[in-house]
């Protein structure tokens, strides 16, 4: 698998134990943080698909990291804390799409969580790109119709002889609508 892993951990004993049991199904792609504040730094750097957060931290409990992370990267995050207090923290960040899995781990149910927020960020990534996709489009629309409105207004043309012209450049060209469109603005304007 190909998907970028970062494992926040205090102590390196528990790092090592959470990437061994990521390592045996396939999860290479691994970096390790042991406090928020390096976590920050580095995903400032590197998009990670997932980030597992094994509080407490060095700095902080982990709580306020795993907020800061979703509303801040497109990441999914997988907190796990003790038993008792991970209720708590479930009831104040799963809203947020925060996975809270309880220590003692019990393995099954931290690969299932794995998964599970594995899925949620690819189709995060998914949803980005088709976003990225809509907003290329209206761009190119919206300099289309900047350029009809220069001709429109500078040549005197229709609404129609404005698109007629640009359709018909960009077929006789072999170039897109949005490409004769910036042309013709960069020589009006």
């Amino acid at each position: 698998m190909d998907d970028k892993i970062l494992i926040v951990s205090a102590t390196e004993k528990s790092a090592e134990t959470l990437a061994g049991i990521l390592r045996r199904y396939t999860f290479n792609n691994i970096d390790f943080a042991d406090s928020g504040a390096q976590t920050r730094r580095a995903v400032l750097r590197i998009n990670y698909s997932l980030i597992i957060i094994n509080a407490p931290l060095k700095d902080e409990q982990g709580e306020r990291l795993a907020a800061d992370l979703i509303h801040g990267t497109r990441s999914s995050v997988v907190l796990i804390a003790k038993s008792e207090i991970a209720d708590v923290l479930a009831s104040r960040v799963e809203g947020d799409g925060v996975f809270v899995v309880p220590k003692p781990l019990d393995r099954r149910y931290f690969l299932s969580s794995v998964r599970l927020a594995l899925a949620f960020a690819a189709r995060i990534a998914e949803f980005d790109k088709k976003m990225a996709k809509q907003e290329k489009k209206y761009e190119e629309l919206r300099v289309i119709s900047r350029a009809k409105c220069v001709l429109i207004e500078r040549e005197r043309m229709s609404e129609q002889e404005a698109h007629r012209l640009i359709e018909k450049r960009a077929m006789d060209t072999r170039e897109s609508r949005a490409r004769i469109a910036a042309d013709i603005l960069k020589r009006y304007m």
